[in-house]
């Protein structure tokens, strides 16, 4: 049996609240499917979550309530409690081609592939209080004081506008367009802490003859409220040939749409990591994150994408605009900055694998107010752990 051990974390210099942190479990707990987890000086049950990173056993869970500064012993033993309700759900409906994702017993949001889409999507994104922080259109139309503009901005997805030797368009939806086409899932897990779809989405020219290999992994963490944390980690696979993104404002790595009523236009606001304010600061600017708030149905919310320090070009440049648009595109560095005078194009090589890892995080109020720069440090730089 697996003998119990206790693992100290650490703050470090700020307060952690409901911060993912994972540690590789130690010798003889390789078959191990589930553990108990608990604070050592109350007893009390923390949520906790058993999986494989590069086949390693691993334990994740989230701390919440470590002061700065501050350590916590916790004592992982061999499981005896029942499994905690609750958690993350995955449910996949084939026939609509989606995935529906509910936290807390309530639907977050549904990751749709299906073929009748030009490429995949989250819709809706729902935030604190129900309310949705994505634009309804074009998934559903006829709400009421929604822009409809950019046919190709559905909620939050993965896009890039000049892929290869023809430059195809896998960013738009014009005449012409390519295609990213779900393959498999190559996981759908659900659990007390998080939820992973991993999938594999081949991107194609507009004959869908296929360009290269996607993996696509979102990870959906178990906050409580209606306060939304999730990972994703873009992986491009050459596996057909050489690929070059050339350089165009046109893409984003990770793109998302706000409601029409958080848009700057009507009263919201964009925020970067240096204190750049709306599209006039933030457009074009590298930082490594950066966030949307505005009202949505009388409630004021934000959405932040992170960026990750080990992502190619940290810290990304931002395609943001004042009309609702927020993308990570690290590629348009002639639009960024044409005085420069030169290109962001990348070339990948055949066979070469590169992986792109993002933060979406969606809480109350701007970007001060949800406290999205702890945020991004508990991404960077989460607390540390120490077996005991």
């Amino acid at each position: 049996m697996p003998r119990k051990f206790s693992v100290m974390v650490s703050a470090g210099e700020h307060e952690r609240t409901f911060c993912p942190v994972s540690i590789a479990l130690p010798d003889g707990y390789e078959g191990v499917d589930s553990v108990d987890l608990a604070d050592d000086a109350s007893g009390a049950v923390i949520p906790s979550q058993v999986h494989k990173i590069a086949g390693v056993p691993t334990l994740t869970w989230l701390v919440d309530g470590l002061k700065a500064g501050a350590s916590r012993k916790l004592v992982v033993s061999p499981a005896k409690a029942s499994p905690c309700k609750g958690g993350v759900v995955l449910s996949d409906d084939r026939a609509e081609g989606k995935v529906d994702v509910l936290i807390g017993g309530r639907l977050f949001t549904s990751y749709h592939y299906g073929r009748q889409w030009v490429r995949p999507f989250l819709y809706p994104v729902k935030g604190p209080q129900g309310v949705q922080v994505t634009r309804n259109w074009p998934v559903v139309e006829g709400v009421a004081g929604e822009h409809t503009d950019h046919k190709h901005h559905k909620s939050i997805w993965v896009a890039y506008g000049e892929c290869g030797k023809t430059k195809v368009d896998n960013w738009a939806e014009e005449e012409g367009h390519g295609w990213q086409r779900h393959r498999r899932f190559s996981a759908l897990t659900s659990g007390p802490v998080f939820g992973r779809i991993a999938a594999t989405n081949d991107w194609c020219t507009h004959a869908e003859k296929k360009q290269f290999e996607e993996a696509r992994e979102i990870c959906f963490y178990a906050l409580p409220g209606g306060t939304r944390l999730f990972d994703i980690t873009v992986t491009f696979r050459m596996t057909e040939g050489p690929i070059t993104f050339y350089d165009t404002k046109e893409g984003g790595l990770v793109a998302v749409r706000v409601a029409s009523s958080m848009d700057v236009r009507n009263g919201g606001r964009i925020e970067n990591g240096y204190g750049g304010v709306n599209e006039a600061e933030t457009w074009g600017k590298s930082a490594p994150w950066c966030d949307y708030s505005g009202v949505v149905e009388g409630r004021h919310v934000g959405i932040a994408i992170m960026d990750y320090e080990t992502n190619p070009r940290y810290p990304t440049g931002w395609h943001v605009r004042d009309y609702g648009l927020m993308t990570a595109n690290c590629f348009a560095w002639q639009h960024y900055r044409p005085e420069a005078k030169v290109r962001g194009d990348m070339t990948f090589a055949k066979g070469q694998r590169t992986a792109w890892r993002y933060r979406l995080y969606i809480h109350r109020g701007d970007a001060r107010n949800g406290r999205v720069k702890d945020r991004f440090l508990d991404f960077v730089a989460p607390p540390k752990t120490a077996l005991g």
